[in-house]
């Protein structure tokens, strides 16, 4: 190894001073004390920020756990509405065959309407009404005689909603 190599593997280590900066006192002074207090702050506010996040993914959390059982309070109320109406099918379906069982059955769906309409579902009135396509499913169209145009003529199966909302638009027949 040469001597200028040698020279270049020695390098001093040794920490340098600080040189004070021409006006400030070393050891930092004002410039010194604003940094520490900017650092303050800017961990107070990343403690704030840290905070807030927590507490929306436990917010988030709480309104999930909330709508679920909503969900489930909901079903269970509208499940133990339909049970009476579920135990008379059931006491039907023992009954013997006869005129009896007939209005034992028309009873119980009388009821068990009764009860989905307590729930707010509603019946899609069809039959003579003018054809809307929001409401009714025209399935055919016929021509006939002393009925206006697009008027519903027959209804193959009902129609239903819940308040504003079409479940099951009603399945017609149109006049042309």
């Amino acid at each position: 190894m040469s001597d200028t190599e040698k020279k270049e593997q020695t390098v001093d280590t040794a920490p340098a001073e600080e040189t004070p900066v021409k006006g400030k006192k070393k050891g930092g002074g004002k410039a010194a004390e604003e940094i520490e207090k900017l650092k303050k702050e800017l961990e107070k506010i990343e403690d704030r920020y840290q905070r807030m996040l927590a507490e929306y993914a436990n917010y988030k959390r709480r309104t999930e756990q909330e709508k679920e059982q909503i969900g489930l309070f909901t079903k269970a109320d509208i499940l133990t509405a339909l049970l009476a109406s579920v135990d008379n099918m059931d006491r039907a379906l023992t009954a013997p065959a006869g005129e009896d069982y007939k209005v034992g059955v028309d009873m119980t769906l009388r009821q068990f309407k009764e009860t989905l309409q307590k729930l707010g579902l509603e019946e899609i009135e069809a039959l003579g009404a003018p054809f809307d396509p929001s409401l009714h499913n025209a399935v055919m169209r016929e021509d006939a005689d002393g009925v206006e145009t697009e008027t519903v003529t027959e209804v193959f199966q009902k129609g239903y909603k819940l308040g504003d909302r079409v479940l099951r638009p009603a399945m017609v027949k149109v006049a042309n």
